[in-house]
């Protein structure tokens, strides 16, 4: 599984918490299959996310919270009317001391000994979350301690109300996330179902309902996410032609590549250039 871990570092602030917010347009998906030691969590704002963590799947709707323990797999799809989030990381390791409650609530955290339901909507844990992010996005306005204050808070409703049996909780197949981390690798390549099952040595029919398992989508629809999602990002940052642009994300067709694009995102890839330009 340690090709799949993402490797980019998270800058954290002087509370030692990482905050975004991410607004990602209808019917994409915002993140590839991954996972990481730290724990992130999504809170929507608005539109809606089909999450999957480690086989499990669930729709986060606007007032809800995604919770993503360390060594998750994890990615997500946006439904049709796209969706805006917040997004708090934190290393839990950071947060422990040598009280007892940190011994036996904080630790579990990073040692994999505790779990907790993945999309929670509780009133609690909904009103903790928003004052958590109104202090985060307030940024130097309020002293970190009192955001860590909360952080804690959160932690502490997500044990009262959101926790499940770690025993219960289903772990990654790290044979599998092998397979996506090869597909997240060289999915510009032409690479298939039937192609990957036998480099895996999987029966083709386990393997595609493995996938979609894993995935929330089959392995044709999951690699021409990867390729639009590059291509959109290449379209918004680089000078290249659409046709070298298309050739490089692994399209070999301009015009089923277009094709795919504008069913994707609803405009024509020059469209979107154009969109980008004014």
């Amino acid at each position: 599984m340690d090709a799949f871990q993402e490797l980019t570092p998270v800058i954290y602030g002087s509370n030692g918490i990482n905050y975004m917010r991410f607004r990602c347009e209808a019917n994409t998906m915002p993140f590839s299959a991954h996972w990481h030691n730290r724990i992130e969590l999504l809170h929507i704002v608005s539109g809606s996310l089909e999450v999957y963590l480690n086989d499990v799947h669930a729709t986060a709707q606007p007032g809800q919270t995604v919770i993503i323990l360390p060594n998750t797999i994890h990615c997500a799809f946006t439904g049709s009317a796209g969706a805006e989030y917040h997004v708090i990381a934190f290393s839990p390791e950071r947060f422990c001391n040598d009280t007892m409650a940190s011994g036996k609530y904080i630790q579990p955290l990073f040692q994999q000994k505790a779990a907790f339901c993945p999309v929670t909507c509780h009133p609690k844990v909904s009103a903790a979350m928003d004052e958590l992010i109104s202090l985060l996005a307030a940024g130097e306005e309020y002293h970190p301690l009192c955001t860590v204050g909360k952080l804690y808070e959160v932690i502490g409703l997500f044990y009262q109300h959101c926790a499940v049996d770690a025993s219960q909780v289903r772990k990654p197949d790290e044979r599998f996330g092998a397979v996506l981390a090869y597909v997240n690798s060289h999915y510009t390549e032409d690479i298939s179902a039937k192609n990957l099952s036998e480099k895996f040595g999987y029966d083709e029919a386990y393997f595609c309902r493995r996938f979609k398992e894993a995935t929330g989508t089959n392995a044709a629809k999951y690699i021409r996410y990867l390729r639009l999602e590059n291509a959109q990002h290449l379209l918004r940052t680089s000078r290249e032609s659409i046709r070298n642009i298309a050739l490089k994300c692994g399209f070999s067709d301009i015009c089923y590549f277009s094709s795919c694009f504008k069913r994707q995102f609803g405009i024509s890839p020059t469209e979107f250039r154009m969109a980008g330009e004014s």
